[in-house]
């Protein structure tokens, strides 16, 4: 009954309840409550300034953990990703110096100068031979062969400002340099060098060396790698020096705080960088900053996390993460005093006003009850009165609101609220105008980006059919011919990509396969695929009995001519002799293929690969010769599959691969990438992928019984 009444008639008599209620029970009980009260609110006050500091404080320093958690970890991760990216760099430079010396004879070198016949401040190459070392005719060849680093060299420091350089050291005492600076040592000898020997000890692996002053005063570090020649033999290691300067600053100018500070450790737990290391007294070791060894047994124990302990005399707060490329360690410290101080002094202030509100309630109490008695009278009336004009002023305005805001939800969005009062029905009505024109002009832009959005999924969602078009996807592909079972697939990362197969008779007994990887991703690498593709099966039919080397050489070459974008692509190309099981095969740069012999187990085959199509003209390529037997499969794939990750940054890799191939390595070729796709799947869960994943299968079954 009450709930169906209207606002006004629920005012009146709530007020009237409320008011003449009370007076009546103050009245009745209103000495011993007052005396009561007193002595209550005297303790609850107490209770609550205790329960309010120490939730303050705890809140206080569950915001503390939780933000220098996330502000360390963010600068480590962000530091451990530059390195990551210097670590790719110098592999990738052993990986193609290696190639040089691998190809040498398919290369010319050029002049170059020694370091102090350059003009600092300019990127070049530039060489020098150690004390004692002649200019022999072999060891100038050598010098030639390295002069062919700058075509890589360059673009990775002209895009790498991390990087400081670029060099090589031989063991035949020739010092390589792709470097701004001119500087020269003749007593120099790269192989006296800690990052020379210290690459040695690890060889194809890279190392990271401690970090140094350089002339400058700049902190670096260096990370080296070594390579062999063409007959396997170590014979020289790549090195870069990277400049810390933009990570140190960064993590320098974080301000934690007042008292706070950040600092960074290196794996010997020495100071990289902290305020005061510029103090000529200051202690590099870490160990003597702290009274104790809680800090140190925790960063021992685990990667990342907060801890509260002393550090330089006074309690704090620390939390560290570490680097996994180098195994420092970032750390940012503020003062325990400094996180509890707003509740310290919450807390001393609501002491104090609780004994100021005790003494003034204890004045107050007795002059109240003189004067209730005349005051209920006068109250009894007021209220009666002033009800009936409240419940009038507060309902005109609300229902007014209600009537205007009934036709806005009709859809008329001209319709304005017309109520002036100031109070908070007058702004609940602006707001309500406000929203009307906001609304009307959302609803037109959602239109407009709806449209733009339809526009765009559409031509995205074409051009993933025209490159689906563009592979073969009707399998099997050729009924007719039995020599042979094929499958492929291709999912691409993005709504297009740049992996792709193919595979086609170059003539009647000749069947070729291809799979390729484009660098990069989305539409640009779908348009090299494009080109790539129709380059590969253009050749391969047109230039029939040519061999495979002469067949991507001549595709090379065309990739190369206009590629501004500095594209390339990986590929793996096979053709087999269906009458005969015999076949040659290439590999630019590509994932090592899997073969599978009759009855056995799929395994890697593994064979020297030479550099990628698209890195550079007048590349020679190399090709072996293989053999099918009836019952053998041969699956090919892209770095998509090994490289897929999981949530937890760990790749798939070819184990993983080998491993679902051989649980059913009898399975029909289509079976085999179902399952390898599958496994795949449940390895990455929902983790987002960012490569695309590309395979092909193919099962030779002998000559058709009419060949």
């Amino acid at each position: 009954m009450f709930k169906n009444m209207k606002i006004s008639i629920k005012i009146l008599l709530v007020i009237l309840i409320m008011a003449l209620g009370s007076l009546i029970v103050v009245f009745s009980a209103s000495y011993y409550f007052m005396n009561s009260m007193v002595n209550e609110f005297q303790q609850t006050n107490i209770t609550l300034g205790l329960n309010s500091s120490e939730i303050t404080k705890n809140s206080l320093m569950t915001l503390t953990e939780d933000y220098l958690t996330k502000l360390i970890n963010e600068q480590a991760q962000t530091a451990n990703n530059s390195l990551h990216e210097v670590n790719k760099i110098v592999v990738e430079s052993a990986v193609y110096t290696h190639s040089l010396y691998e190809n040498h004879s398919n290369f010319v070198g050029k002049d170059m100068p020694r370091p102090d016949e350059t003009e600092a401040g300019v990127a070049c190459s530039k060489y020098f031979l150690a004390k004692g070392v002649p200019a022999s005719e072999e060891v100038m060849n050598e010098v030639n062969i390295l002069s062919n680093c700058e075509y890589m060299f360059a673009p990775l420091l002209e895009h790498n400002r991390i990087l400081d350089n670029i060099y090589i050291g031989t063991t035949s005492g020739i010092s390589y340099r792709y470097s701004r600076a001119n500087l020269f040592n003749p007593d120099y000898d790269p192989r006296e060098r800690g990052w020379y020997k210290a690459a040695l000890t690890a060889p194809d692996t890279l190392v990271w060396l401690p970090t140094y002053k350089d002339s400058y005063g700049n902190t670096c570090i260096t990370a080296a790698m070594s390579y062999r020649d063409a007959e396997g033999t170590t014979v020289g290691v790549v090195a870069s020096d990277v400049l810390l300067t933009s990570i140190i600053n960064e993590v320098m100018n974080l301000k934690v705080g007042v008292t706070g500070s950040c600092f960074i450790l290196d794996s010997d737990l020495n100071f990289i960088a902290h305020p005061d290391m510029s103090k000529e007294d200051f202690n590099t070791d870490v160990r003597g900053h702290f009274s104790n060894n809680v800090f140190i047994r925790s960063i021992r124990s685990s990667n990342d996390g907060i801890i509260e302990t002393e550090y330089e005399g006074k309690d704090c707060y620390i939390a560290y993460s570490k680097m996994k490329e180098t195994g420092w360690i970032f750390c940012a410290s503020i003062e325990t005093s400094e996180v509890t101080a707003p509740a310290v002094e919450a807390k001393t202030e609501s002491d104090h006003l609780t004994d100021i509100s005790q003494k003034g309630m204890q004045e107050k109490i007795f002059s109240i009850l003189r004067l209730f008695m005349i005051y209920f009278a006068i109250i009894g009336i007021i209220v009666v009165m002033i009800s009936f004009a409240v419940s009038g002023t507060i309902t005109r305005p609300i229902q007014k609101l209600a009537d205007n805001v009934r036709k806005i939800g009709k859809g008329d969005f001209k319709q304005k609220i017309l109520v002036t009062s100031k109070d908070e029905v007058g702004q609940l009505a602006d707001r309500f105008n406000h929203m009307q024109s906001d609304l009307k002009n959302y609803m037109e832009n959602i239109k407009a980006v709806t449209a733009e959005k339809e526009r765009i999924s559409t031509e995205l969602s074409v051009a993933t059919q025209i490159q689906a078009d563009m592979l073969p996807r009707v399998f099997p592909p050729f009924p007719e011919r039995k020599e042979f079972d094929i499958n492929a697939s291709m999912d691409p990362a993005k709504e297009v990509g740049g992996d792709f197969y193919d595979f086609f008779f170059a003539d009647e007994d000749h069947f070729a396969m291809v799979i390729a990887d484009v660098s990069g991703k989305g539409v640009p690498a779908a348009l090299f695929m494009v080109i790539a593709k129709t380059l590969i099966k253009d050749h391969i039919q047109g230039m029939k009995g040519s061999s495979l080397v002469d067949i991507l050489s001549a595709v090379n070459d065309q990739l190369c001519e206009g590629n501004d974008a500095e594209m390339f692509v990986t590929v793996w190309i096979g053709i087999v002799d269906v009458t005969t099981g015999k076949g040659i095969a290439t590999n630019a740069g590509h994932e090592h293929p899997v073969l599978c012999r009759a009855g056995g187990q799929y395994e890697l085959i593994k064979y020297r690969h030479t550099v990628a199509l698209g890195t550079m003209p007048g590349v020679r390529f190399q090709q072996h010769e293989f053999e099918m037997h009836p019952g053998d499969t041969l699956f090919v794939y892209t770095d998509g599959v090994p490289e897929a990750t999981n949530k937890d940054n760990e790749l798939y890799g070819t184990d993983r691969m080998l491993d679902t191939l051989n649980k059913d390595p009898a399975a029909p070729t289509d079976v085999l990438l179902r399952n390898i796709k599958s496994s795949v799947d449940s390895f990455v869960g929902e983790a987002p992928q960012f490569d695309d994943l590309t395979m092909l299968a193919m099962r030779y079954n002998g000559p058709s019984k009419s060949s």
